[in-house]
This record gives structure tokens, sequence and C-alpha cells, in this order.
């Protein structure tokens, strides 16, 4: 079939259609997609808050992430990862007056979270790949990039952490369940008060001996939680914008949060609803988080992809009520080259929302989501098993088993997670549904 054929045989035959796709367009859809910082003026108004008109920091280089302000509002620090073979991260300071950018970490390590410490030190979470979830937590560097002293007393799981006085940090900790935990210098205990949060920084709330953090939902119907620093008890301040879990504390009571390419805010305290403050028609601003604002209130820091993520525009209809089905029509009418162009394709982000369609009843749809995937993925085992599972659900055995066996040839088996990927294709083959 060529590209010519037509949107709704597509949509019924995605695996056909898709191969007819030039392999120069299945390689943009691999390609590594930059994510963008932008800063963008606050101001305002009476009752209101504006959102000035963003500027672009970055430049394309890599994905940059995990921005934080300096002290005094000048500079940022953030994360970039600009080789997509080993995604290595490093720190990178950029003045906001200037524009300079500045590499400051250059090591085997990967560093992830940077903030400036009170004495003007660097703080970062460092890992190292070859010995992950064992060796990866926070550390201090001087702003030279040379690696100091680590934080905690022993190794420890840290994704993500923010000071909260002189001797306690909050620290988000991705166990089985991500949990938001408080870290006792003085005493070297580290107690969880809440789960499950999305693993992002803890917020510090203005005003208040307080921070905030997101507890997640399985459907989108996150809040915005509230730990109290001094009495430790939590409690919930709001709930999202659905389906999004980003957000940062401005002046005056105002909390931001960026979905699609709009920009919304709220005043929890006074119970209002979010409000829409601003929308881009720029291609490259329509997948907004708003992550940081300046000490002074008066800017806040963007990140967004170049394209925005197909998974995220899908998974949002889902929340919105629709079904797989309907959300996959939507996109019925756009050529597969064009569609690679157009959206950011993930692999395990596709395959996230077809297991969990398959487990709802709609293994069908879940079977030309996962062909888009293999469209891009060609070697993709993560879609050759769920393609398993699915075909299972239908009670098409031999398509499942032959689907599980594709899986076991292309997985390379070196992680934990392709193991218990591999062994899980096995028992599926070794335990065929009778009917």
């Amino acid at each position: 079939m060529t590209k010519s054929t037509s949107p709704a045989v597509c949509l019924l035959s995605l695996s056909v259609c898709l191969t007819g796709v030039a392999s120069a367009e299945r390689a943009q859809a691999q390609a590594m997609v930059p994510v963008n910082l932008y800063v963008a003026d606050v101001t305002y108004n009476g009752g209101t808050i504006q959102i000035g008109r963003p500027r672009k920091l970055t430049g394309d280089r890599g994905i940059a992430s995990q921005p934080s302000f300096t002290p005094d509002g000048k500079a940022i620090l953030y994360i970039s990862r600009r080789d997509s073979a080993n995604a290595q991260s490093d720190v990178y300071r950029i003045d906001l007056g200037s524009g300079v950018e500045t590499r400051i970490t250059s090591t085997a390590e990967m560093e992830n979270s940077p903030t400036v410490t009170p004495d003007g030190n660097l703080m970062v979470i460092r890992w190292i790949p070859a010995t992950l979830f064992r060796e990866w937590g926070p550390w201090i560097y001087d702003m030279k990039g040379v690696p100091l002293r680590g934080v905690l007393p022993g190794p420890d799981t840290v994704g993500y952490y923010a000071r909260v006085d002189s001797t306690r940090f909050a620290m988000v900790r991705p166990k089985s369940r991500t949990t938001m935990a408080i870290f006792d210098s003085r005493t070297g205990s580290m107690t969880d008060y809440d789960l499950p949060v999305a693993n992002l920084p803890p917020q510090m709330i203005p005003g208040e001996k307080a921070i905030s953090y997101t507890r997640t939902d399985s459907i989108g119907r996150n809040q915005i939680r509230r730990l109290d620093l001094s009495s430790l008890d939590t409690s919930t301040i709001a709930a999202t914008v659905p389906g999004r879990v980003v957000h940062a504390w401005a002046s005056r009571g105002y909390v931001l949060m960026g979905k699609g390419n709009t920009i919304f805010a709220s005043r929890p305290a006074s119970k209002e609803a979010w409000k829409r403050v601003t929308s881009f028609s720029d291609p490259e601003l329509q997948g907004i988080a708003t992550y940081a604002v300046s000490p002074a209130g008066d800017k806040v820091i963007l990140i967004s992809p170049v394209k925005p993520s197909l998974h995220t525009a899908l998974r949002d209809s889902l929340q919105a009520g629709a079904t797989l089905a309907s959300a996959l029509k939507g996109y019925s009418n756009i050529p597969p080259g064009v569609l690679v162009k157009r959206y950011d394709i993930s692999e395990g982000g596709l395959v996230g929302i077809a297991a969990e369609q398959t487990a709802k009843g709609q293994a069908s749809a879940a079977v030309m989501l996962l062909n888009m995937n293999l469209f891009a993925f060609p070697k993709s085992h993560m879609s050759y098993l769920a393609l398993g599972d699915a075909y299972r659900k239908l009670g098409e055995e031999p398509q499942a088993v032959s689907h599980y066996r594709k899986s076991i040839e292309l997985n390379p088996q070196l992680t934990e997670g392709e193991k218990r990927n591999a062994e899980r294709a096995r028992t599926a083959i070794a335990n065929p549904q009778r009917k």
C-alpha cells in the first residue's frame, strides 16, 4: 500500500499503511526531539496575572530540563542531554540578560536537578548508570563542576529534592511507589510522608513554611498537596489542571500550570478555579510546562518540545472521555510521514497506553496504536509483547504467540526490565489461552 492510501483504510490497517512510508521518515520519528527552555515575564494587575511573550533560551540544543533560578534571579541552571546515543546529562548555566550559556559539569556520571546552595556551591542528583538505584542521590559540587561530597550518609534512591531549611531537605524517592520524604541532616533520618507523588522537585510555597508537590492518580485526577514543615501534616491544596503534574508558585498566591499551548493560573487560597492566562500559536509551544518562577516572581521558565508528544495528546483525549478508537480517528487523515514530522512518537508512551486499553477491553484499538509504534520503532520488543497481549485478549492465539516470539527475538535482555519482559513472553507462550 502506498502513501495515497485513504485515511479510513489506514486506520483499519495501520500496520500495512505505515510500511509504505519512507525509511527517512521512520528515522525522523526515532531522532531525538529537542526540548527547549523559554523565559517569559510575569506581571500582576489588580486581581489578574499576565504572562508575556516567551523568549527561547536553549536554541534546539538537545533536551533541556529541570531549570532552577539562581538566588539573584539573573540566571538559571538546567540539565541538557545532547548525545542521543548515551543520554549523558550535564549541568549548564544561562545568563538571562546576555543569553550566554556556560557548561558546568563534564563528568562521567549523570547530573540532574541542579540548584545553588546557600554557600554558592552546586547541588545535584548524581547517578552512575552501571549502579543505578545503588548510587543515585544528592551531591555537592563546586561551581567548576567538581564533585565534593554526598549529602546522604549512605546510598539511597532520590530523584528530586528541595532544601527547606538549614538542616532539612524534601526528597522525592522513586521506590515501588514514588514517595515524598523529609531528610534531616542532623539525625541522618529519612521519613516518607505521602505517596504516590509525581517525580518532580517539591515546591516551596511562598510566604509559608510548607512545600507543595503533586499526588498522582492513574486517570489524571491529580492533586496539588501540601506538607507543613512544622507539624509534618499533609493536606490537599487543589486539583491540578486535568492530566498534568507540573506546577510552579508565582507571587500573590498564584500557582501556574501549562497544558498544550495554554498557561492556566489559580489562587487556591481564594478557592479559584483554573483560569486561562494565555495561549500560544507558535508550533514549538504546543506542549508547555510552567517549571520555575524567579525569586522575585517576575519571570517564569517554560519547558516545551519542538513538537508535541503524540501519546500525551492521546492520553488527554482518553482522560476527557474519548475511547482510544475515537481518539485515533483524529489522526486518521494525517499521512504517517506528516504525523512523525508533527508529533513526537514515544515508544514507551504508546506501549503504555496500549497496555492500559487492552486491559480495559479495547484490544482492537490497542493493536492499531501498537502498529503505529512499530512504524517508528520496528524493533520494539515492548510493542511486540503488548501486541501479543492484545491479540490474546481478542482470542487470536496464533497471532498472540507469533508476537510473543518476535518480542523474545528482538529483546536484548540486558536490563532487569528487559529480562522480565522476556520471561513474561516465555511464560505466555508456555501457557496458551484455551478456547
